[in-house]
């Protein structure tokens, strides 16, 4: 059976449980293939000469048996290039082969946050510190033509949160939308695309992350009542049919 690679790096379990089963019910995955990877306990190698773990007995992941990538978020950022917490760098150096690798064959993926910040690295440009938002609505605007967003809104919301980003696509990459501060969403080749905003996100995911985050440096504390406030009041519904989109053009759905 082929498979669906989920690729998490969150290490409280709560909240990568709650990530995958968000993709499942917005993407209605095929649950019985799908193959989770959690980097944050393992980096598989990459088929027989892939960056991994290594060692005896370590798990591989040929993409040859793949029919899609889906990357969620977490908390290594691609533009710590020193003093990484341990088990970043890792997590870093994995994705960035991973979506080289992605992008030579073009395979199916869709990276969100960290996904994209893999994307952008294998293209050999760099996500930039100190692009941010804060972990609530984001509003975006769509800036080109593509079979993900066709119908959707020019301008629409979604929830993003992150410390780093690109104020540009890198070359080789298509910019699809954009926020006020950063590029939030590009195509590579026909295939892999990239987000910033979180895809699989509503306001209930939303709020367990800003209370799990809370001390993380993506916002103050003190305005952790006023973000999920903003996060039940805001109508986030397109980043969703783009996940469904996805998992439906490449016969993922159950």
């Amino acid at each position: 059976m082929r498979q669906i690679l989920i690729v998490q790096s969150r290490p409280e379990d709560a909240v990568a449980d709650a990530e995958l089963e968000a993709m499942v019910r917005f993407g209605r995955l095929d649950e019985a293939r799908i193959r989770r990877v959690r980097l944050d306990r393992e980096q598989p190698a990459l088929g027989s000469d892939g960056v991994g773990s290594g060692g005896v007995g370590a798990s591989v992941v040929d993409l040859a048996d793949i029919d899609a990538v889906l990357v969620g978020g977490g908390p290594a950022n691609f533009s710590d290039e020193h003093g990484r917490p341990p088990g970043h760098a890792a997590t870093v150096t994995w994705l960035t082969e991973l979506a080289t690798r992605v992008i030579r064959d073009d395979v199916p993926y869709l990276g969100a946050c960290l996904g994209l910040g893999a994307l952008v690295h294998a293209l050999g440009d760099r996500m930039v510190r100190g692009i941010a938002e804060s972990v609530a609505p984001v509003e975006l605007s769509l800036v080109g033509e593509d079979w993900f967003t066709d119908g959707l809104p020019r301008a629409f919301t979604a929830f993003g949160g992150h410390k780093e980003g690109i104020a540009q696509a890198p070359e080789g990459a298509t910019t699809l939308a954009v926020s006020a501060a950063c590029v939030h969403m590009i195509r590579v080749g026909e295939h892999v695309v990239g987000t910033q905003f979180h895809p699989e996100l509503d306001a209930e995911g939303l709020e367990q992350r800003i209370r799990v985050y809370r001390d993380h440096g993506y916002f103050s504390p003190a305005e952790v009542d006023d973000l999920v406030a903003a996060g039940r009041a805001a109508q986030v519904t397109h980043p969703q049919t783009i996940l469904a989109r996805f998992a439906e053009r490449y016969g993922l759905t159950r």
